[in-house]
């Protein structure tokens, strides 16, 4: 497959967009911002004349960088640039800066990285753009895992490809600077790619789909920052109404619910936690949010620790990603950022500024990026296939014992769904030897192997393998 397109930026002055579309454009890659980290002067009408002519478009950032700060400012400028708006392509990052290589390749690749977080944090494709000269000797291999758009064309360029010239790596290849297109009035960069990055759209849509339906349920139960949000009760009355009935003792319909899901809701204790869980059982299903938060979803240092172990923690954030203050002692969600605030949808606060743990409300609040309460953010992909079936069937189990089982293996985990992909429970994460239980159900895994949900010393419930135990 190979798809020809064009890169412009303010050098190209005004184009006339419709006699473009009308000549054939499979993509644009448009110039964002420029040197002193300022908008391109025709960024603006370039991304709208492709998207009212419906063609593809992606971004590209020269950067001057030759430190991470100034490379993170000039990622956020772009982020704050695009404001949240849809583009096909990537934000392709720039190297060719002469300047840089006495930098050396590390530091290249660590400024890189830097530049790719945020932009992704965004929920922006990342790749890089460069010449044959940088790709085979600066760019180290690290980084040469990511998509690369390579610039290579002859000295006696004359707008037409040659074929000879052909580099064998990267998606993209940028083979002419003098190229003629009907509708620009000055010579253009023209490209090919071999690979279209518009056909990812349709899991973008569902990511985009699933993302906005968890900001939307947060804004909801925070009454979209109004002044009657859900508050938590003094008993088990009205949980389902958002003001009756309110109270300090920590009840709340979410932990009713996760009850109800046979999962710890801790009922009548600190709640911000479980409130974060039940969104995402609510949009991904249960499994899935299991494997986000980890089988201790209700204790906050627990889900940063399984975040650190799963990978999915981070230091910069992302919409629709857990925050955690304070040593783990709160914990969010992340409805959007900017350059200068992260914004959440928090439970158990309340509005006063700075992070309020046990503050009875759903709320929406805000913080500083550079703030010291925030340890960090547990990226979340809503891309992935959500399991709402987990959610149904959990409501149908027994928790009434029917036998004792004893186990017969040295070690057992006892995790918080069947499957050995899913996390162990955290009150008892193991069962040893001649232990005994009190099965109270079976259920089959994903892989369909047989497993029971069980009863530990007749207060702790888990999912433990069929085949390590023996009935007695």
């Amino acid at each position: 497959m190979e798809i020809k397109g064009i890169d412009v930026s303010a050098w190209q002055g005004k184009i006339n967009w419709k006699t473009v579309a009308d000549y054939g454009m499979d993509f644009v890659i448009i110039r964002i911002t420029e040197a002193g980290n300022v908008v391109d002067s025709q960024f603006e009408n370039n991304l709208a004349g492709c998207n009212k002519y419906n063609i593809p478009v992606g971004v590209y950032k020269y950067s001057y960088a030759m430190t991470i700060a100034e490379i993170q400012s000039e990622a956020r400028k772009v982020v704050s640039t695009l404001n949240g708006r849809k583009i096909q392509f990537p934000v392709f990052l720039d190297l060719e800066y002469n300047n840089q290589r006495s930098l050396g390749s590390e530091s290249i690749h660590k400024m890189a990285d830097a530049f790719r977080e945020i932009v992704e944090a965004a929920g922006y494709k990342f790749a890089i753009y460069c010449n044959v000269d940088w790709y085979t000797n600066i760019i180290c291999s690290h980084l040469k895992k990511y998509d690369f758009w390579i610039a290579c064309y002859p000295a006696n360029d004359d707008g037409w490809l040659q074929e000879r010239l052909r580099p064998d790596f990267g998606v993209g290849w940028q083979y002419s600077s003098k190229a003629t297109i009907p509708g620009i009035s000055a010579k253009v960069d023209r490209n090919v790619f071999y690979k279209d990055y518009s056909e990812e759209t349709k899991k973008e849509e569902t990511t985009v789909d699933k993302l906005q339906e968890h900001t939307n349920l947060g804004n909801y139960y925070a009454n979209n920052g109004g002044t009657k949000p859900y508050l938590e009760k003094k008993s088990n009355a009205y949980l389902d109404d958002f003001t009756k009935n309110a109270g300090s003792n920590n009840y709340t319909k979410f932990a009713r619910d996760v009850n109800n899901w046979n999962q710890p809701g801790c009922q009548g204790q600190p709640w911000c936690a479980v409130y974060q869980f039940w969104k995402l059982v609510t949009v991904l299903g249960l499994t899935k949010a299991l494997q986000i938060m980890g089988g201790g979803f209700y204790n906050c240092r627990s889900v940063t620790r399984h975040a650190k172990q799963k990978g999915t923690w981070h230091s910069t954030p992302k919409k629709g990603a857990l925050i955690i203050f304070r040593n783990g002692s709160h914990i969010g969600s992340v409805n959007s950022y900017d350059t200068t605030y992260v914004y959440t949808n928090e439970g158990n606060t309340s509005s006063a500024p700075g992070v309020v743990a046990n503050g009875g409300a759903c709320r929406n609040k805000k913080y500083k990026l550079t703030d010291s309460a925030i340890d960090g953010y547990v990226w979340i992909d809503y891309g992935t296939t959500e399991d709402l079936k987990s959610t149904e069937t959990a409501v149908q189990l027994s928790k009434v014992p029917k036998w004792v089982g004893m186990v017969n293996t040295a070690e057992l985990n006892v995790r918080s769904w069947p499957g050995k992909e899913n996390p162990t429970i955290k009150k008892y994460p193991y069962l040893a030897q001649h232990n005994l239980i009190d099965v109270c159900d079976t259920i089959k895994a994903a892989d369909g192997s047989t497993w029971y949900y069980v009863r530990i010393v007749n207060k702790y419930y888990g999912f433990v393998a069929a085949r390590y135990i023996t009935r007695v």
